[in-house]
């Protein structure tokens, strides 16, 4: 028995904690979409029940995961499930499956229901004492689960307290096999990281707006119109020189053009030397257009 647990190859400590992370993640994934579910419900509906829908859910999670094929959801994502003996080939027995989910089922409820009792507790003696031993369970577990992960960081075996007590560890699924990386593979990966961290430093540096408006001046300036620096008649509400859609709060500057407070004055912040991307007449003053004629054609 000693040397086929040997021949068990151990699986890594953050192999081990991403699989959790999984769990704990697909966990909480679930309750957003049952709380979508029930967002156009009374409020504190779901509140009310909300220990009982969570049991609910893991309970969900055990018979399609642990009862089934004896690994988590993270588990599976990492080639891992559980063994509860030395044997690798062998997984859960039915009474380790059980234990797990009464702990994870209802040890979970029992925690989440536990809140509860003090409302309760200016009632009986009862209630008070058995508040008190919940609590003080409680504490206990904190503090041996942060003793129990010291071990685990140390040993690398049972990374949970449920681990620990049920006996289970977890193991490959499938034989592992050797990864071979060629030296090209690696040269292309640091060059492309290099790359990467490069722009990522460059960018922020770069005015983008900017650029684009000069860009767009060069290319119109051979159209480039002539307008006064005042407006010489009505401007025409029809659409933002920016956007191109209907200009929310009205404002020129200078020229026959109209633009959207937010499109211009963004522009202008972005790049003081803006000018209209249909004549280029400089953005020097904005102002707003107070009086506009509108006329609504009529079928």
């Amino acid at each position: 028995m000693a040397a086929s647990e040997e021949n068990i190859p151990p699986v890594l400590r953050v192999s081990q904690l991403d699989a959790a992370e999984l769990d704990s993640a697909i966990l909480q994934h679930l309750k957003s979409q049952v709380s979508r579910c029930f967002q156009y419900f009374k409020p504190g509906v779901l509140t009310r029940v909300e220990p009982e829908v969570n049991a609910c859910l893991r309970f969900l999670l055990w018979k399609f995961t642990i009862h089934t094929a004896s690994a988590t959801v993270g588990q599976k994502l990492l080639n891992l499930r559980y063994s509860g003996s030395p044997s690798p080939t062998a997984g859960l027995t039915d009474r380790q499956k059980l234990l797990y989910a009464l702990i994870v089922v209802g040890g979970k409820w029992l925690q989440d229901r536990s809140h509860d009792l003090a409302i309760w507790t200016g009632q009986t003696s009862l209630f008070q004492l058995v508040f008190k031993v919940l609590t003080t369970a409680e504490n206990c577990l904190k503090v041996a689960s942060v003793l129990n992960f010291l071990v685990f960081l140390q040993q690398g075996r049972y990374q949970s307290l449920l681990e620990r007590a049920l006996s289970i560890r977890p193991v490959y699924d499938r034989k592992q096999a050797i990864r071979q990386v060629s030296f090209e593979y690696m040269t292309r990966e640091l060059l492309w990281h290099g790359f990467a961290e490069f722009l990522f430093f460059l960018l922020p540096l770069i005015n983008i707006r900017r650029w684009k408006n000069v860009v767009t001046n060069q290319l119109l300036g051979s159209g480039r119109q002539d307008c006064d620096v005042n407006l010489r008649g009505p401007v025409e509400l029809k659409e933002c020189a920016v956007c191109g859609e209907w200009p929310t709060n009205p404002h020129d500057i200078g020229c026959q053009h109209v633009f959207c407070f937010y499109c211009i004055k963004a522009n202008q912040l972005a790049d003081p030397g803006f000018s209209c991307p249909t004549c280029s007449q400089p953005a020097n003053q904005i102002r707003p257009v107070n009086s506009v004629p509108v006329t609504i054609m009529s079928s």
